[in-house]
């Protein structure tokens, strides 16, 4: 593809598709980061709409997604209190190039070198989740621009099925995505009387859902990913802890609580079927899949280990690329 390659490092538009020669413009942005990686390209592609975003590439391999649409790494350090204005600041200025803001933040003690692995990685499959939420306008392909990298880096067909994997998940729960996320939410009758009973990620949101905030609004203040969010949302709604603007609870949609002991069907609150519970010998096996392909700097069949003592958030048991799991 002739016209992508940006030797000099711009962060001008390089153009696609420009020339009789060149091969057809993309359909789709993953068609655009599928063709990247076979050029292995490092820049970034500017995708315009709403909420729109940045996806930076390092020899074709998405590094880090940066969008309105749920926190970035910045946003989730600063809002979570792990560092201030000033620490970022500093960290920014002692930034030897385009790529060592991540390197600056870890040498100057602002945030341990595994934590912001995990962050970046889980920021970066959130990015896509809420780019995903709302078609794309359009997009450029641009040179490199600062952010903070992530180390281990993915391929774009992985971070497409992943995204695919979590739109599915929140569609089969609650409805449609793009919806819940724009859908505004306040405490139920329900939630005063289980206080004292919920995780602490549960009370905040809980704390902070007023009536005129939506999931998206929730994971700016809490500095977390919109997804994270919506799952445990959508868990509370299960329990009946949290009211929707307007009753929007989609029409029909399946209800996953446990059918009470001696209810017939469509009584005691309960779907018409139960829905199953697995016993320990009953649960689902890992398939053993082919072996990803790593990026530079990884060697082959070893995987990244969390730091000891690390411990995973609550999951429905599948543990996600990002590091996350369903429920989280």
């Amino acid at each position: 593809m002739s016209g992508v390659s940006d030797p000099q490092g711009s962060s001008q538009p390089v153009p696609l598709g420009t020339g009789p020669s060149d091969t057809p413009a993309p359909r789709n942005v993953t068609a655009l980061l599928v063709r990247l990686q076979q050029e292995r390209y490092s820049g970034t592609v500017s995708v315009s709409g709403a909420p729109g975003g940045t996806i930076h590439l390092r020899n074709g391999l998405i590094s880090a997604i940066e969008t309105p649409g749920t926190p970035s790494v910045e946003s989730a350090l600063l809002k979570s209190g792990r560092i201030d204005d000033e620490g970022w600041a500093s960290a920014l200025a002692a930034a030897q190039d385009t790529d060592g803001l991540g390197a600056a933040l870890v040498g100057q003690g602002l945030v341990g070198e595994t934590e912001l692995e995990v962050l970046c990685t889980a920021t970066m499959y959130e990015g896509a989740f809420a780019m995903a939420l709302t078609r794309p306008d359009g997009w450029e392909v641009c040179g490199p621009t600062q952010t903070v990298l992530g180390g281990y880096p993915a391929q774009p067909q992985d971070v497409a099925e992943e995204t695919a994997r979590r739109l599915a998940f929140v569609t089969g729960r609650w409805g449609s995505p793009g919806e819940l996320a724009r859908t505004r939410l306040r405490p139920s009758a329900s939630a005063e009387r289980a206080a004292g009973r919920l995780a602490p990620r549960h009370t905040a949101l809980l704390a902070l859902a007023n009536g005129r905030r939506t999931p998206r609004d929730l994971a700016f203040f809490l500095g977390r990913g919109l997804f994270a969010v919506m799952v445990d949302l959508i868990r509370m709604d299960d329990l009946k802890l949290v009211q929707w603007e307007g009753d929007r609870r989609p029409a029909g949609r399946p209800s996953t609580a446990p059918r009470l002991p001696g209810a017939s069907a469509g009584e005691g609150g309960g779907p018409a079927e139960a829905e199953p519970r697995l016993s320990a010998g009953s649960l689902p096996r890992r398939v053993p899949g082919p072996r990803p392909q790593w990026a530079p700097g990884v060697k082959p069949g070893v995987a990244p280990t969390p730091p000891a003592g690390a411990t995973a958030p609550e999951h429905s048991g599948r543990r996600h690329p990002s590091g996350q799991t369903d429920g989280s």
